[in-house]
Order: C-alpha cells, then sequence, then structure tokens
C-alpha cells in the first residue's frame, strides 16, 4: 500500500483511486442508511430523501463553493474537504445508539457539501496539471473512478448491511475516507490554473455565471445526459414491468444489466478517444436514440434488453464526450463557475427529470416517455449546434 501512495506521490494518476474510495464509501453509507430508515419507518418518501439528501447543501451553497474554487488552491480545498469529511464521519462512531440513526442522516447531509468540493476541485487539479493532449483521457479516467465506486458502494450495501451494524457501516466509511484523505495529500500543485486565474481580472472568477457562449451550448448539452439519467432511473424500473409484463424478476435482470452496459460504456470511451474528439458532439447526442426507440418499439424481452443496454453504452460514451468537451472548453476564469454548476445542475437535472418522466410514464406508459426523450434530444441538439464560436474557446464542435 505504502508503494501505492508513493507513486502517486504528487501526480494526477492518484485522482481515479481518490474518487473511487470517496464515492464508493459514501454510496455504500448512504444506500445503507437509506434501506435502513425506509425499514425503520416504512416510508418510501423517507428513503428517497435520505438517498437524495447529499446533494441538497452543495445546491443551497453553490455561491459559496465557486467563491472558493475561485479564490484557493483546488488541491488544498480537496485536502480540507476529506479530512472534514473523515473527521464529521468518525465523530459519527461515538454518537450514543439511540441517537445514531439521527445523526447518521444529518452526517450525509453535512458531508454533502464536502463531496461536492471534492468532486469540482479535483476536475480543476486535473485541467491545471496535465497537459492539454491527455486531458480527455485522464478525465476519463477520474469519471471511471468515480462511477466504479458508485457501482460498487451500491452493490455493497446489501451485504455489507445484512452482516454490519450501522455503526460497522460507519466505521468502514471512515476506513474508505482515510484511504481517500491520503490520496488527497498526494495531489500536484494546480501551477498552471493557478497562473492563468492570476491573469483574470480581479474577483471575475468568483462570480457563479457562465459567459462564454460555447461553453453555455456544451453545459446545456451536459444538462441533457441529466436528463437522460432521470429517465433511465425510471425506465429501469417501469420497462419491464410495463411495457414487457414482467415481474420483479425481471426488474433484476435489467437493474444488473444496466449496471454491467453503463460500466462497459464508460470503459469503451477509453480506447474510443480518439475518435470522441473528431465527431461532433450533436451525432453523440442523437446516436443513443436509435437504440432507445427500436428497444421499447420491439417490445419483446431479449431484444428491448440488448437494445437498451446498446442505448445505456452508448448514453455513456456521450456523457463522457460532454464531460471532457465541456471541461477542456472552460476557460481558467470560467472553470470554478461550471464545475460548481456541473456539481449542483446536474443531480437537480435528474431529480427534476426522475418525477417528469416518472409521471409521464404512470400516465401514458413507456413508449411516449421515450418518444418525449427522442424529441427533447433532438431539439436540444438542433438549438445547440450553432456554428459561432468565441476566440478562447478550442472546442470546434460545439
Amino acid at each position: 500500500m505504502m508503494i501505492f501512495f508513493r507513486a502517486c506521490a504528487r501526480s494526477s494518476r492518484c485522482t481515479p483511486a481518490l474518487l473511487f474510495f470517496n464515492t464508493c464509501g459514501s454510496f455504500l453509507l448512504l444506500v445503507s442508511l437509506s434501506t435502513h430508515v425506509g425499514s425503520v419507518t416504512g416510508s418510501g418518501l423517507l428513503a428517497g430523501a435520505v438517498l437524495s439528501a447529499p446533494w441538497l447543501p452543495a445546491l443551497l451553497l453553490a455561491a459559496p463553493l465557486n467563491r472558493l474554487l475561485a479564490r484557493h488552491a483546488p488541491q488544498r480545498l480537496v485536502r480540507i474537504a476529506e479530512a472534514a469529511s473523515l473527521l464529521l464521519t468518525a465523530a459519527a462512531l461515538v454518537v450514543p445508539g439511540g441517537a445514531l440513526l439521527a445523526v447518521a442522516t444529518a452526517l450525509v447531509v453535512a458531508r454533502g457539501f464536502f463531496e461536492a468540493v471534492t468532486r469540482s476541485a479535483t476536475s480543476v487539479v486535473l485541467r491545471g496539471t496535465v497537459p492539454k493532449a491527455l486531458l480527455d483521457r485522464v478525465n476519463t479516467y477520474a469519471e471511471i473512478g468515480k462511477l466504479t465506486g458508485v457501482s460498487v458502494g451500491a452493490a455493497l450495501a446489501g451485504p455489507a448491511a445484512s452482516v454490519l451494524s450501522p455503526r460497522g457501516l460507519i466505521a468502514l466509511n471512515v476506513a474508505t475516507l482515510a484511504l481517500s484523505a491520503l490520496l488527497a495529500r498526494a495531489l500536484p500543485s494546480a501551477t498552471r490554473a493557478a497562473g492563468e486565474s492570476a491573469a483574470s481580472p480581479a474577483g471575475s472568477g468568483a462570480r457563479l455565471r457562465v459567459e462564454d457562449p460555447v461553453v453555455r451550448r456544451l453545459f446545456v448539452r451536459f444538462l441533457l445526459v441529466a436528463f437522460w439519467q432521470g429517465f433511465h432511473t425510471v425506465a429501469v424500473t417501469v420497462i419491464p414491468l410495463r411495457l414487457l409484463d414482467g415481474g420483479t424478476r425481471l426488474v433484476g435482470v435489467f437493474v444488473a444489466a444496466s449496471a454491467v452496459a453503463v460500466f462497459a460504456g464508460s470503459l469503451a470511451a477509453l480506447p474510443a478517444q480518439r475518435y470522441l474528439g473528431h465527431v461532433p458532439s450533436a451525432v453523440w447526442l442523437v446516436l443513443p436514440m436509435a437504440p432507445l426507440l427500436a428497444a421499447v418499439l420491439a417490445a419483446s424481452t431479449v431484444p428491448t434488453l440488448v437494445l437498451y443496454a446498446v442505448f445505456l453504452m452508448l448514453f455513456e460514451l456521450a456523457f463522457v464526450h460532454c464531460n471532457n468537451r465541456l471541461l477542456a472548453a472552460a476557460s481558467a476564469r470560467e472553470l470554478p463557475s461550471v464545475v460548481t454548476l456541473r456539481a449542483t445542475l446536474l443531480p437537480s437535472g435528474v431529480a427534476v427529470s426522475i418525477l417528469v418522466m416518472g409521471a409521464l410514464s404512470d400516465l401514458a406508459g413507456p413508449v411516449p416517455a421515450v418518444l418525449v426523450v427522442v424529441v427533447t434530444t433532438l431539439a436540444v441538439g438542433a438549438a445547440t449546434s450553432g456554428s459561432r464560436q468565441t476566440r478562447r474557446s478550442p472546442v470546434p464542435d460545439a
């Protein structure tokens, strides 16, 4: 283990591992706690509220988060955020048993802000330390680390909760946070980003605003991906139950196949990097719509499952592409605002999409819901395909 930390010392290569341990422990505790709250209270609404609680502080404190990113060294922010999360979580271990559930729930809410700091500041660190020619690839590795952590943490939540008490789950999260805090100390200094920011007008980066029209168009496309995520959260249950007339077993098959497809799509993004940048981003938006539409029109278990998995793989490729283009196009002055809005608006977009698509699926069924997704995607792709660009934007296909 010490050899691994020495190899990561002052290197951006530790970022995927840092994000993996951060998200793995966080989602393991979060999903376990949500399940426990649901079983104790019998309320699915309370369980869902716990699951979405960590994103609330980042949304409410978006302006302070943006100021922190604009005025302080990003690697130092990551170290402080990870240390604060570690101390808060460790403190929960000494709470009496009767109050542990309430304290743990408050803990995940309070930690939401620090997790948003980590996610946002690591992007700034990579932008300031990685050569431009390698930035897309390194950002893809970081996304894979984060996605793998989320998947592994959520998958381990059930088995871990069956053998560990809530206090044991918190102790396990303390261990993962200790690892991510150690990795945070190995982050290099973002000297290039700091230098560029110093050349910007004083205080301009502290405004939560994106003015570059190219970056705005890319951000709208990135939010469209959030719309897809919300749709997928609903569709993975609605399609097997209502379109295919299956039961809970088929839902389980869809959930498992979907997780594999998303992970496979993120891995495929690595060798696809050489092509992702040469194809207009509007193509990556539209491409997943064909297998999605075919999946619901087929209305047969095996073809629908296979086509839906293809949609998810292409969806993940589109997500990686939009994320990389957005981070590469943002100037040093606007980068803090971009990563702040990404950390706050993305989960908000997912939540709104879940509500809208859930209501539409209940009222009209899965096929009209898919048609809305397709039409919305085509409309956003057409509306954001303007050719006018700013001189500072390095992205030719926005």
